[in-house]
């Protein structure tokens, strides 16, 4: 089995790589890797990035272009042959949006997890991460502060997050996708575990779950990765956001929030988010037409 994870930038990549990770390793699973066996990775594996094992992990980007393997800011090459690629890299990776390649792509891997975080979590996670060491020297910014950071790329950020998962939903049948979410791995981790498992024809008795949640927590992968993570929490929009920040999401990603099922104002209360039964396919093409996604990414 071969697997492909799907996620916007500090959505709870990581989280969802080594939950993945663990999972294969339990059942007894191998994990093969492309990028390891390039002879690029002898150096590349020297660096010192964002988390431990970045470099030898298959990080793809699929563009309108081409469909790239890459490591960091360090390499970015075309896939030579994507048969090839999807036989050798059983756990990849991608931060890629939907676009007319993606469908060729994902249908080369047998299975689709796709992670899904608030988008104002997702901004605040991103404005602090683009001031750690590892981005500083790898994909450096104007900004002077997180305050700062929030007040240029907040509202992007918004749209890059409704582009993304719009798209993603839109076309998730066809694609084959499961969805975790973020806050109910937090919340509810049995529960989004025992779906994921279902989703990737795996059985698992119940002491070994238990083992894996205790294996993936966040006190557990910030001993590994402490360059990486932060507290891994949820709702932290409701204190560290503005009123006017709060009304912009509302505004910008509202529509996309509440098909998910996320709360749009702190009143709401702590909702967990969940795909709908139904996919509202025309309403999704109506919010992605009104977005400028050439100037998103």
């Amino acid at each position: 089995m071969n697997i492909l994870q799907i996620s916007a930038p500090k959505s709870g990549s990581f989280w969802l790589n080594t939950i993945l990770k663990k999972t294969l390793q339990q059942k007894g699973r191998k994990i093969s890797y492309f990028i390891r066996q390039r002879p690029e990775y002898k150096n590349l594996k020297e660096q010192k990035l964002s988390f431990k094992a970045q470099a030898g992990t298959d990080m793809m980007d699929i563009e309108e272009e081409g469909v790239f393997y890459r490591v960091s800011s360090l390499l970015k090459e075309p896939v030579p042959d994507l048969r090839e690629y999807s036989k050798n890299a059983t756990l990849a990776w991608t931060h890629s949006t939907w676009c007319t390649r993606t469908a060729e792509v994902f249908a080369l891997f047998d299975k689709k997890v796709c992670i899904v975080r608030d988008p104002r979590d997702v901004a605040l996670s991103a404005a602090k991460f683009a001031f750690t060491p590892y981005m500083k020297e790898h994909y450096p910014l104007a900004y002077s502060s997180v305050e700062e950071f929030l007040t240029g790329e907040y509202e992007r950020l918004l749209d890059q997050w409704v582009w993304f998962y719009g798209n993603y939903l839109l076309h998730s049948a066809d694609l084959d996708l499961h969805f975790v979410f973020y806050e109910n791995l937090l919340e509810s981790f049995p529960k989004e575990y025992r779906s994921l498992l279902q989703y990737l024809d795996l059985e698992m008795p119940e002491e070994e779950q238990k083992q894996i949640e205790e294996q993936v927590s966040f006190s557990s992968m910030k001993e590994e990765s402490p360059r990486h993570l932060n507290k891994g929490k949820s709702r932290k929009w409701v204190d560290q956001l503005s009123i006017d920040q709060i009304e912009k999401a509302s505004i910008k990603a509202g529509a996309l929030l509440r098909i998910f099922g996320y709360p749009l104002t702190p009143g709401e209360g702590n909702k967990l988010p969940a795909i709908p039964g139904d996919i509202p396919k025309q309403e999704l093409q109506q919010i992605l037409e009104k977005i400028n996604w050439q100037q998103l990414y």
